[in-house]
């Protein structure tokens, strides 16, 4: 069997971010409950304007706007923002998808609110992603909102090595590991056995990379949101309803910062 390795955009995208989320049981009612949570804590209205950063295949975009909210929607994969546009379409949702990298935001005062969810930030260095914050902060109103959703950096998941049956395949997941002197969750190498074209895919450096993420505590994460400008920031400790207050034990790590 022939063996490949393939990048982020040419293949994994599409594997980690359609199809293997696709195979999580439940997938569609926890982005109903994230998407109820966002509207709920950052007080969005209908016709008001938000910005989804590093918004995959458009899974809670679209929610967003069924709920009557206008989404703006990037991502850096032209293969998630294909996927995203196709759902859209077919489903009759108004949405501006488009693709864009986090690092060259260039928005002034033009949203209500911004979110990066499924923990869409810290996958650069320090400097980059602090400097991407203050960019979400000239993106938005007076009065604007950030919603930040990360892992809780003190009640990590436990990762496991895990094989999942695809479509058109088999993946084979390694455990993410912490680098704790660095704070950065190391990315997890994955295999897919292709059955359909009969071949080992692999990931190759740009893959692999795509997959590491900075893990900052909450006072960091305070710290970094006021020295860009906002006002206020508040810690839940999940995202979904009802409100829960965060804890070194939250699920999450939810952090909204108004401008």
């Amino acid at each position: 069997m022939e063996h490949i390795e393939l990048g982020w955009n040419d293949f994994w995208a599409e594997i980690f971010r359609v199809k293997h989320r696709r195979a999580i049981q439940g997938i569609q009612d926890y982005d109903r409950l994230v998407v109820d949570f966002c509207i709920g804590v950052m007080g969005l209205k209908k016709d008001n304007e938000i910005l989804d950063i590093a918004c995959g295949s458009g899974d809670q975009s679209i929610e967003f706007a069924r709920k009557g909210v206008k989404v703006t929607a990037f991502d850096i994969s032209e293969t998630l923002i294909r996927v995203a546009r196709e759902r859209a379409k077919s489903e009759n949702v108004p949405i501006g998808f488009s693709v864009g990298d986090m690092r060259a935001m260039s928005f002034t005062q033009q949203f209500n609110a911004a979110v990066l969810l499924s923990h869409s930030f810290g996958f650069f260095n320090h400097e980059v992603n602090r400097r991407i914050l203050g960019d979400v902060f000239a993106a938005l109103k007076k009065s604007g909102k950030l919603l930040l959703d990360l892992m809780n950096p003190y009640n990590l998941p436990r990762f496991h090595k895990t094989w999942t049956e695809l479509e058109g395949g088999y993946l084979l997941s390694e455990p993410h590991m912490l680098d704790a002197p660095a704070g950065v969750l190391r990315g997890r190498p994955a295999l897919f056995v292709d059955t359909e074209h009969d071949r080992i895919v692999l990931m190759d450096s740009d893959a692999l990379s795509n997959n590491d993420i900075r893990m900052y505590t909450a006072l960091e994460i305070h710290a970094m949101l006021n020295e860009v400008g906002f006002k206020k920031v508040e810690f839940y400790g999940q995202n979904t309803l009802p409100r829960m207050p965060y804890s070194a034990g939250s699920e999450r790590m939810v952090v909204v910062a108004t401008k």
